[in-house]
Order: structure tokens, then sequence, then C-alpha cells
């Protein structure tokens, strides 16, 4: 069949999109202007331009609104976009876009459209407050953020939507409540609501033309694949932050020692990585990185000096923390470095000029504010000046919160996050620091993209089943962010025995299945346990001494998912590493279960497996490879 996609301009507002001779979908566009809607199924058509893969349809209303809908098609797929504007040339202000109200056209489209059992997949804005991906039935009033892919679980087939823009328009694809069967592409106003944290309303654009983000459309048989090139595209445009030291392994202080931190146990921490780990293959290009997490303050500058000065002795890395756009503090507090200014200054304000509350404990501050750059300018000059070569950066999604911004060209969120990545870029960037600098995006949305070596897919992770199940959700949906959109996804830390917040240590099997899950996320391996307690630093060693395991992590593959799951996690996970196939097998429901992998399905060859934990060799009978455990674990095979 024919793979190329081309349109036929069907009447009535709607254009039909085709793969070969398959109609992948029917589309119509909308745009409102200070509460005056035009759509392309109510408008006149008074114009069309096609020419070298380009399809151009200008509507007008009797309101003087004017909605130019484009569609640009090529062999990798189409994508569309809208502009509004007004027939007597006047200004539009519009804070509401939809250039694709999509839907299937009779039965002559993919029986997606149709099918009760499809999935639509569901990614959140970001990963705050242990958000999670999940694979749902169509139903009206089902939101995804930026991107979607329609599909079936057996066979694989799916239909993908996705935003190309990320710099002015929150974005979302959405089941409108008058038919679940119709994906909107929506730009502003139906995209910002309390799944992006916003309290005020998304802000509008003026001008003479208001121009939509641009959502890419893809069809094909293995929704994974679309995703892939989904994310191949946008790094086309734009390649992730440069950095070619090699996948990062370390410590974090937060999980292990949170607000017990001080200079005694950091050090120390810092001292069991080089002494015990590193001479048994704990290490990539001979370094590791010992991290200061939030409460470093709590340290005095000579100690974390002097502790920087012997970590750079041994060889090692020495990293800080950072959260440039959150104010945790009281509003009437002096902010540090800048005497006589308070943080009441550079917060984020509505439209009657008060603060925007507090969401996950902080006010948003406002990246526009002169004195916030100012402030935060000081702030890197001071990390680069304590030599520090890593720097994780969190609550970024306060930026984008919705709000007044001191700069009145800054009217949306996306516009002034945007703007604060840009600012942290300029500030760490490598020629500027004179060095290698590694910038790890925490909680953070997913776009825009780019803007950190690396951003955690999850929220905080700790070392039980549960934790394992949600870090494993984020693999089986976000796993094509790495190595595509950011160099590394971050697993957050990992737990081998007990974070500040658990109640009991973690089993054997949690831990080894634990450190398994980041080892297969291509990755950042940062480990996180106090090391005083008794028995952390036996089962550390034991497991983050495994030169196999650490291998596979050095190596920055990120594993695929067999499958879907629901709002769950696969259980099964495949790799190619030069020339040698590999698969991870997890168990997480703390009880005695078998785990079967049906090969084909896999994309596993027929043959025997050995386990890297323990040596034991599998072999697949009847096309089926079958791991019986009797709790929590993971099994990480090399296939023989």
């Amino acid at each position: 069949m024919n793979s190329c996609y081309s349109w036929k301009e069907e009447g009535k507002g709607l254009f039909t999109l085709y793969l070969g001779e398959q109609p992948v979908l029917s589309a119509s566009a909308s745009a409102e202007d200070d509460g005056t809607v035009i759509d392309t199924r109510k408008a006149e058509l008074v114009s069309v331009r096609s020419e070298d893969g380009l399809l151009e349809l200008v509507y007008e209303n009797e309101a003087g609104l004017r909605l130019t809908e484009c569609l640009s098609v090529s062999g990798n797929g189409a994508a569309a976009q809208c502009r509004l504007s007004r027939t007597d040339g006047s200004p539009v202000r519009t804070a509401s876009m939809t250039p694709l109200i999509a839907h299937g056209k009779g039965d002559e489209t993919p029986y997606l459209w149709r099918d009760l059992g499809a999935k639509i997949l569901l990614v959140p804005y970001d990963n705050d407050m242990w958000m999670r991906y999940e694979a749902v039935a169509l139903r009206a009033g089902r939101k995804s953020y930026d991107v979607t892919v329609l599909f079936h679980e057996e066979s694989r087939e799916g239909l993908l939507i996705g935003a190309m823009d990320f710099d002015v328009w929150k974005n979302a694809i959405a089941c409108p409540g008058m038919d679940a069967r119709i994906l909107e592409a929506r730009c502003g106003q139906g995209a910002s609501d309390e799944g992006s944290h916003d309290y005020a309303p998304h802000g509008s654009l003026k001008g003479p033309e208001a121009v939509s983000s641009r959502f890419l459309i893809l069809y094909g048989p293995d929704w994974r694949s679309l995703l892939e090139t989904y994310a191949d595209t946008l790094r086309a445009e734009r390649s992730p932050r440069c950095w070619d030291q090699g996948v990062p392994f370390g410590f974090n202080s937060y999980a292990g020692l949170a607000m017990n931190l001080n200079a005694e146990n950091f050090a120390a921490s810092g001292e069991f990585v080089h002494d015990f780990l590193m001479p048994l293959g704990f290490e990539n290009h001979g370094a590791t990185y010992i991290n200061l997490d939030g409460g470093w303050q709590r340290i005095s500058e000579e100690d974390r000096l002097r502790i920087r000065d012997e970590l750079h002795r041994r060889g090692q890395k020495a990293g800080i923390y950072d959260a440039p756009f959150a104010c945790f503090w009281p509003l009437d507090r002096e902010i540090p470095l800048m005497p006589g200014h308070t943080f009441s200054e550079i917060v984020l304000r509505d439209a009657q000029g008060n603060p925007l509350p507090r969401i996950d404990r902080a006010v948003p501050y406002d990246v526009t504010h002169p004195l916030w750059l100012e402030w935060t300018e000081k702030k890197a000059e001071q990390f680069l000046a304590w030599d520090y070569d890593y720097l994780k950066i969190d609550f970024l999604s306060h930026a984008g919160m919705e709000g007044v911004h001191v700069d009145p060209s800054v009217t949306t969120g996306r516009q002034a996050l945007t703007y604060g990545y840009r600012v942290l870029e300029r500030l760490f960037d490598e020629k500027k620091a004179g060095r290698p600098f590694f910038l790890s995006l925490s909680i953070a949305p997913l776009f825009p993209y780019g803007y950190g070596n690396a951003r955690r897919f999850s929220c905080d992770a700790f070392g039980l089943s549960e934790d394992i199940e949600y870090v494993l959700n984020a693999q089986t949906y976000s796993w094509w962010t790495g190595g595509r959109l950011y160099q590394f996804n971050d697993p957050d830390h990992i737990v081998l025995q007990r974070s500040f917040c658990m109640l009991q240590d973690s089993t054997e099997g949690e831990a080894r299945a634990r450190y398994t899950s980041a080892a297969i996320a291509g990755s950042v391996m940062l480990l996180a346990d106090n090391y005083g307690l008794p028995g952390a630093m036996e089962r550390t060693v034991r497991l983050a001494g495994n030169p196999e395991v650490n291998a596979i992590a050095r190596s920055g593959v990120v594993f695929r998912p067999a499958d879907s799951a629901g709002g769950s996690a696969s259980p099964v996970y495949t790799a190619e590493i030069e020339g040698t196939t590999y698969a991870a097998l997890f168990s997480w429901k703390g009880h005695e279960e078998t785990v079967c992998i049906p090969l084909e399905r896999a994309g596993l060859p027929e043959g025997s497996y050995t386990d890297l934990w323990t040596g034991r060799k599998i072999q697949a009978e009847n096309g089926i490879l079958c791991w019986h455990t009797a709790g929590t674990d993971a099994l990480l095979l090399r296939k023989n």
C-alpha cells in the first residue's frame, strides 16, 4: 500500500487525511476571539490552496473572523495548525484555539474510532503530586496533555496526535463533552486546568494574527513506534542539551538523609561510594557524583567547600540543588543575596494583584521580573564559583502557571516557562561554566523539552513495591523520551534499604527490583540511603556492585515495554545492546506469582537466558518464558 499521507477537502468545513488509500481521520477546526467563535463547520469556505504538500483552507463568518486551517503532509506524517485573524485587519484577542477536531469517517477509517476496546493514552502535564500515565477507554471529558495515542492493546495499531510547539500555548488532546469519539487538539483554555496546576485562566494572545501550535498526526501498526517517531520528529527540530560524559553514577542526599543531612553523614556517603562501590564498577569514566539535595543550607559553606575539595581530590564530582521557579518561604522574608528585597516582590500574581496560591507548598515566581533574574544570576555565579558540576533543579512547573507577569509581552504560562528555561540554559552553559555541567530537571513538565540533560520521568520514588510499580508506569509510557527529548530519563534516587519516609526496610527482592528499574531507564544512577543504618552498606555493595548490571546502566540504552498496562505498568521490557538481547522482568505484588513472556509478542528470540543477578539459566519452552517468584523481585536476562 502507498505509505504517503495525502488529503481531500470534503466540504462542510471538513478535510480527510489519508495514508495511502486508507482514510485516517476527518477533521475541522475552531477558534475564539473574546467570546466570539469561528468554527469551520459553520463558516464559509472562501479559498483553497493546495501545493507542495500543503493544504490551506480559509474560512470566514458573519462576525468578521477569518480562520485559516493548514495541513502539511510528508511521507512521515501530517501536521495541522490554524491561524486566526479579522477580515478588516483589526487585532484579535484569543485564549482558545482548536486546530484539529478529529473523528472517524464512518466505516472507512480505522476501526480504532469505533472499537469499544480501544484505549487512549493520558499523558500527564508534569510529574508532580504523583501524577501517572493511564491507558483508558475513550470517555467524554478525558484529557491528555500535549500528546496522546489512540490504540488497540492486542494488535498495537495506533493513531498519534501530538503537539510540536511548546513556547506559547499549553496544549491538550481531549474528548469533548458532546461526543467521546471526537479528539480535539486544543491550545489555551481547553488545555489549562487543575491538571496543569492552574488557578488563573490561560493567558490571551493579542495582535493582527494568532497562530496555534502545530499538531503531528501519525498512524501505524505499533503505538510504541509512533511515540518514538514523534520524539524523533521533535528531536530533529530541537536537540536535547548536550552531555558527553556518559550516564552519571553516584549519590543523592535526599531520600536517605533528608532533613537529617549534616556534614558528617554527607561526607561519609561520598567516601563510601568511592572506597566500596567504584572499585566494583559503580562509576562512569572513573567518576561518581555526590550530590546535595534540599536542605543543603544546613551545612556551613566552610564544610561544604571542604567536602567538595575531598571529593575532587578523589576524582569525584560534586552536585547541589535549587528550586529557581518556586517560593517556599514566607513572602515577607528577605531574599538571600538581595538585601532590602523580599520574596513578595517577585512572586506571580493574579489579575487582582494577589499572589497566586501555594501549589505543592510553593508560590510561583514571576520569572519575567528583573529582580528574579538578578537573583538567579547571582545564585548561578555562586554555584559555579563553588565549583559544583551538577545541579538538580526542582519544582519547575511553577514558572508555567498562568498569571499576570511584570513583562507585558509575556501573557501565557508557557511563554514564561520557556523564558525561565532559557535563562538557566544561558547561565549554566558549558562554555560559561568552563567545564561540563549537568542540569537535572526534577519536578518538571514534560514540555518544553530538551532544556536539561535529564528529566525525572516520575515523581519521588523510594524503595517499596508501590514505588517500583510507580516508576515502571513511567517506564511503560514515557521510555520514548529518553535519548530523544532528554539525553537521559531520570528514574529518581535509588533507595535500596530505607528512605526517611519508609516505615520498614525494603526486602532484598524490592531492592533488586528497584535497582533494576533504574538500570533499564537509560538513566541517572544516583543511590540514596543512610549508610549509618545497620545493613545498608552491605546490601548496597551486593546490588550496586554488580558489574554486568552496571554495564547495562552505563550504556544509556532505554528498555522498551513489551505491552501497555492500563493505569499500571508492563512487567516486561526489552533492549538490544551491542548486538545482545536483554529482557527485564518484574513482580511487584508482594506475593507468590508466575510471570510468563510469550517470546514472539515481546520480540524475543527462542532459546535460553541467563539472569544477571543470580547467574541462573532459564529456558523458554513452547515459545514462552516463565519465572516464578515468591514476592516482589526482578530478573535481568541476557540471551545466551
